[in-house]
């Protein structure tokens, strides 16, 4: 008989754990780290470069050139403000090199100039600097709380101007109980509506020639209190302005037909018939 075999037994398999180096790792972080700052140092170094360059080239051949000092200044505004004032107000002179005028820096000069409402500049090579200025134009007076006796003027978009001695024949806007500053906008929905109001009677002709407004009182809460030429009085809501105003022109139209002296209409009543007083 044959011997028997001897069972083996497998033994599991041996593992032999690696104690890390972190020594070692974080050495090489550290220099994968320096390594990458030191090439976003190299990078900024050379876009900074090429930046300085570009800006020195263009001082040589822009601003810094002779060839582009300014010779012809040219200033136009289609109001009362003069050359020399708007000189003054930006610092240019012949002489000054045309690339070197910051326009942004003209444009802040003369925002702070309430009567300004837009200006238009222009390089024209190789010497000349075109300066065209609009002037905002009052399309009424107002009164607010600090000026009753001596009313400012707004134009198209509320922005309060000066007093002027010739805006004397322009509708009057009352009853604000606001302080205005002047060069700034009139932030009142009343002020908007009257505004608006104005600016649909100067866009008809039959509007302008019947609805001939003297002053818009804006105090009352339920409508507005306008007075047109003729010692009428109108209430007028604060809606539907154009209709209202249609309404407006055609009662007065037919009554000067009729021989009829208008004295009140009352336009806040939705209704067909709009009521009407005589004198």
């Amino acid at each position: 008989m044959g011997r028997p075999k001897k069972k083996t037994q497998r033994g599991k398999p041996l593992y032999v754990k690696r104690k890390k180096r972190s020594g070692a790792d974080s050495s090489a972080m550290a220099r994968r780290s320096f390594s990458i700052i030191l090439l976003l140092v190299v990078v900024g170094a050379v876009l900074f470069g090429i930046k300085a360059g570009f800006d020195l080239m263009g001082r040589k051949l822009f601003s810094s050139n002779p060839r582009f000092e300014i010779q012809h200044l040219v200033i136009s505004c289609d109001g009362k403000l003069t050359e020399d004032r708007i000189r003054e107000y930006t610092g240019l002179s012949e002489g000054k090199n045309l690339f070197a005028v910051d326009f942004k820096d003209i444009e802040m000069a003369l925002s702070k100039v309430p009567v300004v409402e837009s200006v238009y500049l222009e390089r024209k090579l190789p010497h000349t600097l075109i300066i065209k200025v609009k002037e905002r134009l009052p399309v009424a007076r107002i009164t607010g709380r600090q000026s009753r006796r001596f009313p400012f003027m707004v134009d198209r978009y509320g922005v309060v101007l000066p007093p002027r001695q010739s805006a004397v024949a322009l509708p009057l806007i009352k009853g604000l109980d606001e302080d205005l500053r002047l060069g700034l906008p009139v932030k009142y929905p009343d002020v908007e509506t009257a505004l608006k109001i104005i600016a649909l009677c100067d866009s008809s002709g039959s509007l302008r020639s019947y609805v001939q407004l003297e002053s818009l009182d804006i105090k009352y809460a339920d409508f507005i209190d306008i007075r047109l030429k003729g010692d009428i009085r109108v209430r007028m809501p604060r809606f539907s302005l154009k209709s209202k105003l249609q309404d407006l022109a055609t009662v007065i139209k037919i009554s000067s037909g009729q021989g009829k002296r208008v004295k009140d209409v009352d336009l806040t009543l939705d209704s067909a018939k709009v009521p009407v007083t005589y004198y």
